[in-house]
């Protein structure tokens, strides 16, 4: 890399012209077209442009501040790095999920066994938008695979008939886990959770993905051996990087 390609005067025109919006097309030396202006001229003009006073100009952040997609969806990337805008601050953002919807009971009957933590199958009937390679939603699979290392909220919910004699139901999304006492035909269970490393708390927060390649499903355990049929069911991941 050349030193000092610049002198003092080109230097403050290509930043006053950067913090327009007008990068120069070229980074050779003497190439830029136009009104070159003096030291003082480009100090004045650039103290009015950050503080909105330069007539028929608006500041713009230079490209090179600015959080590239690839940088928005990598956890990695440090803070302070690069400028989240509107539009990179979405781009970190990806979320979808699987359901199925009350009224298409799923079919033929599920077996728990007692104090077991079974995966549901053959329920998820649906899928939200998902953002194909790094939220994967695939719903004959039962499952949301995440396929890029980031903090990701995730939140489920199951409303369960159940065929058999009164149990606890309880329900597990990754590491988060809640309860819900059945009577002979009807459980309601839901949480979000937060899992940071090893350390996994109830409640509601976010999740924190090591891995790519992380699939996400629901669990359920009940109290005693039972059957039941899974009447309305979601599970959904939003990545919260950002």
């Amino acid at each position: 890399m050349t030193r000092m390609r610049y002198n003092v005067t080109e230097s403050l025109n290509r930043i006053l012209r950067m913090f327009e919006g007008k990068k120069e097309a070229s980074e050779s030396l003497n190439t830029m077209g136009g009104e070159i202006l003096s030291n003082d001229e480009c100090f004045s003009d650039l103290a009015e442009l950050l503080a909105a006073s330069l007539p028929s100009e608006t500041a713009e952040l230079p490209a090179s501040l600015v959080a590239t997609v690839a940088e928005a969806n990598d956890s990695s990337t440090p803070i302070n790095t690069r400028a989240m805008t509107p539009a990179s601050h979405a781009w970190a953002h990806e979320y979808g999920g699987i359901y199925i919807s009350t009224g298409s009971v799923s079919s033929p009957f599920n077996i728990l066994a007692s104090d077991t933590w079974t995966k549901i199958t053959g329920s998820f009937k649906g899928t939200m938008y998902d953002s194909g390679a790094e939220i994967y939603c695939h719903s004959a699979q039962d499952r949301v695979v995440v396929n890029e290392v980031g903090v990701y909220f995730v939140s489920y919910h199951a409303d369960l008939l159940n065929m058999g004699d009164a149990v606890v139901f309880k329900g597990l999304i990754y590491a988060n886990t809640t309860q819900q006492r059945s009577t002979q035909s009807y459980a309601s269970l839901g949480a979000s959770g937060t899992v940071d490393g090893s350390k996994a708390l109830v409640g509601f927060g976010t999740v924190y993905v090591s891995a790519s390649g992380t699939a996400i499903s629901l669990y359920l355990n009940a109290s005693a051996a039972t059957t039941y049929q899974v009447a309305a069911a979601q599970i959904f991941v939003e990545k919260q990087n950002g």
